[in-house]
């Protein structure tokens, strides 16, 4: 691996430092902004590191900034996909993800994905949209009252977060945190559980004091 000069380096701690703060890699702009670079130049100084070794990037996404496998694993950070709203069953099988997430290593010791909650179903648990859902899969049947993301009907249509609940012999219902939603009642052979619910992520969004 190549060495560095002191401006990589201090572009290096910013791309990790802003990782371990945000849970996902900065933008160029914001690359730029914080060194008065331009666009051009945060661009060519990414793809220098990138040459060098110290950095790997994605092809086609917006925050998909990360480190050399050996040095990600060492910490406390990895990248797991990251879609922009409830995926379906189809865009998780076919990885129709546009971005990468960081998430706590404890959170990826199992298959994971994330996704920015855009349904209602989940409001008065205090999940609301705008937030991250951070989930895992998981293998056998999820455990009673637990809330999951699962596909029960078009394998293309967008999924919600529900409340898992077994009834009788081969049913389940999905329930909602939400007054004005009804419960689902499905068969157990025709559900398929994407992902269990690990964590979840909400952004501060700061606004103008009023006058």
């Amino acid at each position: 691996m190549k060495t560095l000069t002191e401006r990589q380096r201090e572009i290096l701690s910013f791309i990790s430092s802003y990782i371990m703060e945000n849970g996902k890699s900065p933008t160029l702009r914001e690359i730029g902004k914080n060194f008065g670079f331009s666009h051009n130049a945060a661009r060519d100084a990414v793809a220098a590191l990138v040459r060098k070794g110290f950095l790997e990037k994605g092809d086609k996404e917006i925050r998909s900034l990360s480190f050399p496998l050996d040095e990600r694993l060492e910490r406390e950070n990895i990248s797991v996909p990251f879609f922009d709203r409830e995926p379906s069953l189809m865009d998780i099988e076919e990885r129709r993800y546009k971005a990468t997430l960081f998430v706590q290593r404890r959170l990826a010791k199992h298959s994971v994905f994330a996704f920015r909650v855009t349904s209602e179903s989940m409001r008065n648990a205090g999940i609301i949209p705008g937030d991250i859902a951070i989930l895992t899969k998981i293998d056998g049947e999820p455990a009673n009252d637990a809330i999951i993301l699962a596909s029960y009907a078009d394998e293309e249509e967008p999924m919600e977060l529900r409340r898992y609940h077994p009834i009788g012999i081969g049913y389940a219902e999905l329930w909602p945190d939400n007054d004005t939603m009804g419960i689902i009642k499905v068969m157990r052979n025709n559900l398929v559980v994407a992902g269990i619910l690990a964590h979840i992520r909400r952004d501060y969004e700061p606004h103008t004091s009023r006058t």
